[in-house]
């Protein structure tokens, strides 16, 4: 073998092992001046609505520099993926807004150690369009036979509720219980009536409800969501007014809006409803490199049309303004750089 040979053959074992170096690490591999290949994005459970936006960014990506890919890496959700993005274990990570506040101050699962490494790329959703929210749905039969006409009934008769609200370590559960003891009843106080507490997925609620093993529904879903249309059709169901006061307590306290359900909305809704809800943002840590960020961001602002035909919602809620909406930590700045250059932010 000549020496150029060799060297060639030296060369070839560097290039291969810094390829393998960076598909371990899960850091993007550029294909091009700004173009972004091999990415992984966190999001939560399979299936669900969060997998719809992996596939919708997976789209962008695809459609901006083909041949590309994001591939959707299912979490606990936007509280775990705020650690991963923070310690580089994944380079992007879906997180709703309530997430983010608690990752960013510190508090909660976070409780003195702020994760403030995380940048935003953009929004996925805004509160408004209600991708995410709080449902508090009860039995109507149960609440017929108990009197129930508003959670202010619940609290002054002490029923034994079997209530539901969202596993431990997901911000949906800890809205829940934020909302319920904001309306005067709390986990323990609930269970001191003789009540029951359930821990459980939408999915488990929803099958619980339709099996009259639970009265009270509490988690965050978006508006029409089949889990609803599911219970729905099972058995019939009314639902409780969170009231205004109350969701700005709860906004106030651990972030996210206040929204509504208008009476027309559902079937089963005699009033408008006031509730809260929650958008989510693409994350990523500082270190991320510029162009990299800006090239992402760059591709979702130019292929819009390909993320909203990953679902109905954000056919009807995404714009090139709502994806430039901010949050609680700031951009990184190859996405700050995109977003001016589209006009998007000052």
């Amino acid at each position: 073998m000549t020496n150029l040979q060799n060297r060639c053959l030296q060369l070839l074992k560097i290039f291969s092992g810094l390829t393998l170096v960076l598909s371990l690490y899960g850091q993007p591999l550029l294909a091009g001046p700004f173009g972004v290949q091999n990415l992984t994005v966190s999001g939560a459970s399979p299936g669900g609505l969060w997998s719809a936006l992996g596939l919708g960014l997976d789209k962008v990506i695809n459609k901006a520099y083909p041949g590309s890919t994001i591939t959707y890496q299912t979490s606990s959700g936007g509280l775990a993926n705020a650690k991963l993005v923070a310690d580089n274990k994944v380079p992007l990570g879906i997180i709703s807004d309530m997430e983010l506040k608690s990752a960013w101050d510190g508090t909660g699962v976070f409780k003195g150690k702020p994760q403030q490494d995380l940048r935003v790329l953009f929004r996925l959703f805004t509160a408004e369009s209600r991708f995410q929210a709080t449902h508090l749905i009860m039995n109507r039969d149960y609440a017929t036979e108990q009197g129930i006409q508003s959670f202010a009934d619940i609290v002054a008769k002490k029923p034994a509720l079997r209530v539901a609200v969202n596993r431990p370590g997901n911000m949906d559960g800890d809205t829940g219980i934020a909302i319920l003891e904001a309306l005067g009843a709390s986990l323990d106080t609930i269970k001191s009536w003789g009540g029951q507490v359930i821990r459980g997925a939408t999915n488990e609620q929803t099958g619980l409800m339709a099996d009259r093993r639970l009265d009270l529904a509490n988690f965050g879903v978006s508006y029409n969501h089949a889990s609803v249309t599911e219970m729905a059709n099972a058995i019939p169901l009314m639902m409780l007014d969170v009231t205004e006061p109350v969701a700005n307590k709860v906004v106030a306290s651990i972030g996210g809006k206040v929204c509504q359900f208008k009476k027309d909305e559902y079937s089963f809704l005699e009033h408008d409803s006031t509730t809260v809800c929650t958008g989510a943002v693409l994350v990523v840590n500082k270190s991320m490199d510029d162009d990299t960020a800006y090239a992402i961001t760059k591709a979702m602002i130019e292929n819009l049309d390909a993320f909203k035909s990953a679902h109905r919602l954000l056919a009807e809620a995404t714009t090139a303004e709502s994806i430039a909406e901010g949050a609680v930590a700031p951009w990184h700045p190859g996405a700050e750089r995109a977003l001016r250059e589209a006009g998007l932010i000052k």
